[in-house]
């Protein structure tokens, strides 16, 4: 009942037009039932009356064969063939207005489905692009991609062919019992006889299959992230000759993906044939007994050739049940795919939005503490102060796991502390709004991201209405413009592939800090941004950076010294503790853990000079 609900939840607004496609194809099924009462009538009552010479009358017995008697021409013995042709064009008429029924269902049900597709596609994405980003840090993109893409399909198709068809197989079933009840209530429940066990098998059926398409969905998904992160990282791949372990991976995986095919299709093995033996040994039963029926006056010719018509009615949703149950099991795993998706609580948005006010940059953390879920045991950050005055260029400094991404992302509000505060102007960061808090920082990521697109795109992702001047205005600050237009034949309009793979790695950091150098941000954050670059090119960077910089609170994470010295002061960390903090000249004198790093890196660089001497 719970997927019914959501059924109805994805179908929207449109799930009306499917009851009204049901309504029609109700019509369409009543419509249909005329047709073997024809059938009988021209048996037993007008060849009967031809064959008799006109001596035995054409007498209605009920009200449908009244019906059919009053459009009828008047029954002459000279004119047959006019009641015939008459008969033909009633049978004409009652086929096309069943056919204009069904046609408008199916119509109403294709226009419907695809446009409720189109609403959960839209859903569906702008909800994932709402999580936060704790969830995408737990979820493989290739198993977001499958259930986006694969699991949509699957309740496009049932939605298309089975929502309105449960309808189709109810009528015809329920009118084809009346009719057959009308002639003769016996062999009617004798023609429906195997009904309540074939209801069970496939009932059994349907938990079955739906537990093991569950397993085999969710092999799916791990196929899915095997090609997605091999495709993500052919360099990889290719660079330490690896291709051959990564078909291996491939193929075991598809191995046990086909293992659960294997088991489904072994069920349908045991369950088709067993159906179809039910269902035929019923028309044979429904044959049999409608003879011995016959023979013993107990039914008419035409009754028993309506009677048998009306049990092919009735087989048919027989038969279609187990194809529906088939659908609806692997459509409720679908169903359930996806409202795990649409059921993960989506990152709140809310708080005070400021419009194009800019932030002036004063920043303090009071007390901060943070651990990543998972990780109670030990704290990211450890009750963490200190306090950044507006314009001030601020350096985090530390070993790996330190703590200086962290604290980028508790700015940004990508987490919330778990205690102590953030304040970003003297106001708490959680009571400004995400969207705004966001839009007026600038950040430059130590792994450079673009998008499949023209280099020009990517510089103007943040502003896309930028002028084709602010954009190599950048691009020059960033040293990427001489590359740009020298080395690319397309200069801006170059594109970088996926991932800027035709770009190498110091080509990309320069484009992202581009990027953000155009979007001018209210407080800059360069997270290891250079580290791809060359020491000549990042002093270029450098210099060009310090005119942009100024009047701008500026965080900057880096490893090598020489790109902090000139910083207003640096943050040592370690273990998510403040150690030492200071200007370089005052952490030089401090003779501690930043002396021991500086000492580390400059005896390294005179070995290389001596080596390279």
């Amino acid at each position: 009942m719970n997927n019914l609900k959501r059924l109805f939840q994805i179908l929207g607004r449109w799930r009306w037009y499917y009851m009204l496609s049901g309504i029609l194809l109700i019509l369409a099924t009543f419509i249909r039932m005329l047709e073997p009462k024809i059938l009988q009538v021209t048996v037993d009552k007008v060849i009967v009356y031809y064959q008799s010479g006109g001596k035995i009358l054409y007498v209605p017995d009920d009200a449908l064969t009244v019906f059919l008697y009053s459009v009828l021409p008047e029954f002459k013995i000279e004119s047959p063939g006019i009641i015939l042709v008459s008969l033909g064009i009633i049978f004409l008429i009652i086929s096309l207005l069943r056919g204009l029924f069904s046609f408008s269902s199916s119509a109403i049900t294709a226009s419907s489905t695809e446009k409720a597709t189109k609403n959960l596609r839209l859903r569906l994405f702008s909800h994932i692009q709402a999580l936060p980003l704790a969830y995408h840090s737990k979820t493989p993109t290739g198993e977001l991609v499958q259930r986006c893409t694969g699991d949509v399909e699957t309740l496009r198709k049932f939605a298309a062919t089975q929502v309105v068809e449960v309808i189709r197989m109810m009528a015809l079933f329920t009118g084809a019992f009346i009719m057959m009840s009308s002639i003769n209530l016996t062999y009617a429940f004798v023609s429906v006889i195997f009904v309540p066990v074939i209801l069970i098998g496939t009932i059994l059926f349907f938990k079955k299959e739906s537990e093991i398409w569950t397993e085999h969905e969710k092999r799916q998904d791990k196929l899915a992230v095997i090609v997605q992160e091999n495709l993500s990282g052919i360099r990889v791949v290719k660079a330490f000759a690896k291709e051959n372990f990564e078909i291996d991976k491939f193929t075991k995986q598809n191995i046990e993906k086909r293992k659960w095919g294997l088991k489904l299709n072994k069920l349908h093995r045991i369950y088709w044939p067993s159906s179809d033996f039910l269902v035929h040994t019923q028309i044979a039963i429904s044959i049999f007994f409608g003879g011995y029926l016959t023979l013993n006056n107990q039914l008419t010719v035409g009754e028993y050739t309506a009677f048998y018509t009306y049990s092919m009615l009735v087989t048919w949703p027989m038969r279609r049940l187990g194809q529906l149950v088939s659908d609806m099991g692997m459509a409720t795993v679908a169903i359930n795919r996806i409202f795990s998706i649409l059921e993960t609580e989506q990152e709140n948005y809310e708080g005070k939005s400021f419009s194009e006010e800019k932030l002036k940059g004063d920043i303090e953390f009071r007390d901060v503490s943070f651990n990543y879920e998972g990780s109670e045991k030990k704290r990211v950050l450890n009750e963490i102060s200190f306090k950044v005055k507006a314009g001030e260029k601020i350096a985090l400094l530390g070993p790996t796991g330190a703590g200086k991404t962290t604290i980028i992302s508790l700015l940004l509000r990508f987490f919330d502390p778990d205690s102590g505060k953030i304040l970003i102007d003297g106001i708490d960061s959680v009571k400004y709004s995400k969207e705004y808090l966001r839009s007026r920082f600038g950040v430059v990521l130590q792994k450079p991201f673009l998008f499949s697109t023209s280099i020009k795109d990517n510089i103007s992702y943040a502003k896309p209405d930028s002028h084709i001047d602010e954009v190599v205005e950048a691009a020059g600050a960033a040293r990427i413009h001489d590359i740009i237009t020298e080395v690319f034949p397309d200069s801006y309009e170059t594109i970088v592939g996926e991932k800027g793979v035709t770009l190498s790695g110091g080509q990309k950091q320069r484009v992202t800090i581009a990027r953000t150098l155009l979007k001018d941000p209210d407080i800059l954050i360069l997270d290891d941004s250079t580290s791809a670059i060359d020491s000549e090119t990042e002093f270029e960077i450098q210099r060009k950076l310090r005119k942009l910089m100024k009047g701008k609170t500026t965080f900057i994470i880096a490893h090598r010294i020489t790109s902090i010295q000139d910083c207003d002061r640096i943050i040592v960390l370690d273990k998510g503790n403040i150690l030492e903090e200071g200007t370089h000249e005052e952490l030089v004198k401090n003779n501690g853990f930043y002396k021991k790093i500086l000492d580390i890196q400059v005896s390294i660089e005179e070995e290389i000079d001596a080596e390279v001497s």
